[in-house]
Protein backbone atom coordinates (compact mmCIF):
# COMPACT_ATOMS: atom_id res chain seq x y z
CA UNK A 1 0.00 0.00 0.00
CA UNK A 2 1.62 3.32 -1.21
CA UNK A 3 0.67 6.55 0.52
CA UNK A 4 0.76 9.54 -2.06
CA UNK A 5 -0.47 12.97 -3.47
CA UNK A 6 -3.53 12.66 -5.64
CA UNK A 7 -3.00 13.42 -9.48
CA UNK A 8 -5.73 14.55 -11.82
CA UNK A 9 -6.22 11.81 -13.12
CA UNK A 10 -7.46 9.87 -10.19
CA UNK A 11 -10.48 11.53 -10.04
CA UNK A 12 -12.15 9.02 -11.59
CA UNK A 13 -10.80 6.24 -9.08
CA UNK A 14 -11.48 8.81 -5.88
CA UNK A 15 -15.14 9.31 -7.26
CA UNK A 16 -15.57 5.47 -6.74
CA UNK A 17 -14.38 5.23 -3.46
CA UNK A 18 -16.29 7.83 -2.03
CA UNK A 19 -19.53 6.50 -4.09
CA UNK A 20 -18.95 3.05 -2.62
CA UNK A 21 -18.56 4.79 0.66
CA UNK A 22 -21.86 6.43 0.40
CA UNK A 23 -23.06 3.21 -0.22
CA UNK A 24 -22.94 1.86 3.16
CA UNK A 25 -25.70 4.86 4.42
CA UNK A 26 -29.11 5.60 3.90
CA UNK A 27 -30.43 8.09 1.31
CA UNK A 28 -26.27 8.91 1.15
CA UNK A 29 -25.49 9.21 -2.99
CA UNK A 30 -22.62 11.57 -4.75
CA UNK A 31 -23.57 14.19 -7.28
CA UNK A 32 -20.79 15.17 -8.83
CA UNK A 33 -21.65 17.35 -11.09
CA UNK A 34 -23.81 19.86 -8.62
CA UNK A 35 -21.98 18.99 -5.68
CA UNK A 36 -18.51 17.76 -5.57
CA UNK A 37 -17.10 18.89 -9.55
CA UNK A 38 -13.40 19.43 -8.04
CA UNK A 39 -13.30 15.50 -7.82
CA UNK A 40 -12.78 16.03 -11.78
CA UNK A 41 -9.43 17.66 -11.27
CA UNK A 42 -8.50 16.94 -7.86
CA UNK A 43 -4.66 17.73 -7.82
CA UNK A 44 -5.25 21.56 -9.44
CA UNK A 45 -8.13 22.28 -7.10
CA UNK A 46 -6.24 21.44 -4.05
CA UNK A 47 -3.01 23.11 -5.40
CA UNK A 48 -5.07 26.20 -6.16
CA UNK A 49 -6.39 26.62 -2.72
CA UNK A 50 -2.93 26.12 -1.24
CA UNK A 51 -3.63 22.41 -0.06
CA UNK A 52 -2.85 19.07 -0.41
CA UNK A 53 -5.08 16.23 -1.29
CA UNK A 54 -3.65 11.91 -0.64
CA UNK A 55 -4.58 8.80 -1.59
CA UNK A 56 -4.02 5.53 -0.35
CA UNK A 57 -3.07 3.51 -3.30
CA UNK A 58 -3.19 -0.78 -3.51
CA UNK A 59 -3.17 -2.84 -6.48
CA UNK A 60 -3.79 0.12 -8.66
CA UNK A 61 -7.35 1.11 -6.57
CA UNK A 62 -7.45 3.98 -3.98
CA UNK A 63 -8.59 2.75 -0.78
CA UNK A 64 -8.40 5.98 1.00
CA UNK A 65 -8.14 9.71 0.56
CA UNK A 66 -7.87 13.12 2.52
CA UNK A 67 -7.38 16.87 1.57
CA UNK A 68 -6.23 19.31 3.02
CA UNK A 69 -6.93 22.97 2.54
CA UNK A 70 -6.22 26.35 4.86
CA UNK A 71 -8.89 28.74 5.33
CA UNK A 72 -9.66 32.45 5.35
CA UNK A 73 -9.51 32.34 8.98
CA UNK A 74 -5.71 30.84 9.36
CA UNK A 75 -7.48 27.20 10.38
CA UNK A 76 -6.69 24.28 8.30
CA UNK A 77 -9.59 22.06 7.00
CA UNK A 78 -9.91 18.90 6.40
CA UNK A 79 -12.28 17.29 3.55
CA UNK A 80 -13.13 14.60 1.81
CA UNK A 81 -11.57 11.96 4.51
CA UNK A 82 -12.86 8.39 3.12
CA UNK A 83 -11.80 4.69 3.64
CA UNK A 84 -12.73 2.17 1.73
CA UNK A 85 -14.95 -0.34 4.06
CA UNK A 86 -12.87 -3.26 3.81
CA UNK A 87 -9.79 -1.32 4.76
CA UNK A 88 -11.43 0.08 7.38
CA UNK A 89 -9.97 0.06 11.04
CA UNK A 90 -6.02 -0.26 10.32
CA UNK A 91 -4.96 3.13 11.30
CA UNK A 92 -5.31 4.45 7.67
CA UNK A 93 -7.89 7.60 8.35
CA UNK A 94 -5.41 8.20 11.81
CA UNK A 95 -2.43 8.05 9.74
CA UNK A 96 -3.80 10.90 7.01
CA UNK A 97 -5.27 13.22 9.83
CA UNK A 98 -1.85 12.69 11.93
CA UNK A 99 -0.44 13.73 8.37
CA UNK A 100 -2.54 17.20 8.55
CA UNK A 101 -1.59 17.76 12.27
CA UNK A 102 1.99 17.84 11.56
CA UNK A 103 1.22 19.61 8.27
CA UNK A 104 -0.64 22.59 10.45
CA UNK A 105 2.61 21.98 13.00
CA UNK A 106 4.99 22.81 10.07
CA UNK A 107 2.82 25.67 8.79
CA UNK A 108 1.85 27.46 12.11
CA UNK A 109 -1.53 26.55 12.01
CA UNK A 110 -3.50 26.49 15.72
CA UNK A 111 -6.41 24.97 14.49
CA UNK A 112 -8.10 22.27 12.46
CA UNK A 113 -11.54 22.02 11.39
CA UNK A 114 -13.43 19.53 9.59
CA UNK A 115 -16.78 18.83 8.71
CA UNK A 116 -19.02 15.39 8.59
CA UNK A 117 -22.00 14.40 7.69
CA UNK A 118 -24.38 13.43 10.95
CA UNK A 119 -24.70 10.07 9.22
CA UNK A 120 -21.31 8.89 9.57
CA UNK A 121 -21.25 8.00 13.35
CA UNK A 122 -18.19 5.60 13.08
CA UNK A 123 -16.13 8.54 12.05
CA UNK A 124 -17.58 11.03 14.60
CA UNK A 125 -15.85 8.28 17.01
CA UNK A 126 -12.96 8.46 15.50
CA UNK A 127 -12.47 12.02 15.50
CA UNK A 128 -13.81 12.04 19.00
CA UNK A 129 -10.70 9.46 20.18
CA UNK A 130 -8.07 11.94 17.91
CA UNK A 131 -9.50 14.84 20.68
CA UNK A 132 -11.51 16.62 18.30
CA UNK A 133 -14.19 18.38 19.46
CA UNK A 134 -17.98 17.96 18.26
CA UNK A 135 -18.97 22.07 18.03
CA UNK A 136 -22.83 22.90 18.53
CA UNK A 137 -23.52 24.05 14.95
CA UNK A 138 -24.13 22.39 11.79
CA UNK A 139 -24.51 23.16 8.34
CA UNK A 140 -27.20 22.15 5.87
CA UNK A 141 -25.60 21.34 1.94
CA UNK A 142 -28.90 21.35 0.54
CA UNK A 143 -27.81 18.66 -1.93
CA UNK A 144 -28.70 15.49 -2.94
CA UNK A 145 -28.73 13.31 -0.52
CA UNK A 146 -30.57 16.25 1.88
CA UNK A 147 -26.86 16.28 3.87
CA UNK A 148 -26.31 17.72 7.56
CA UNK A 149 -22.90 18.13 8.63
CA UNK A 150 -21.21 18.78 12.18
CA UNK A 151 -18.55 20.46 12.65
CA UNK A 152 -15.30 19.31 14.59
CA UNK A 153 -12.23 21.16 15.75
CA UNK A 154 -9.19 20.66 17.71
CA UNK A 155 -6.87 23.16 18.87
CA UNK A 156 -3.47 22.35 18.33
CA UNK A 157 -0.40 23.54 21.12
CA UNK A 158 2.63 25.19 19.71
Amino acid sequence: MKLRVARNKDGKKIINLIRKCFNDYPNCSLDVKNDAPELEYIFTYFKNKKGKFWVYEENMRIIGCMGISPTQKGELEIHKLYINKENRRRGLANKLIKKAEIYAHLHHIKKIILWTDTRFKEAHIMYKNLKYKKMKNTRKLFDVSNTTEYRFEKKLLS
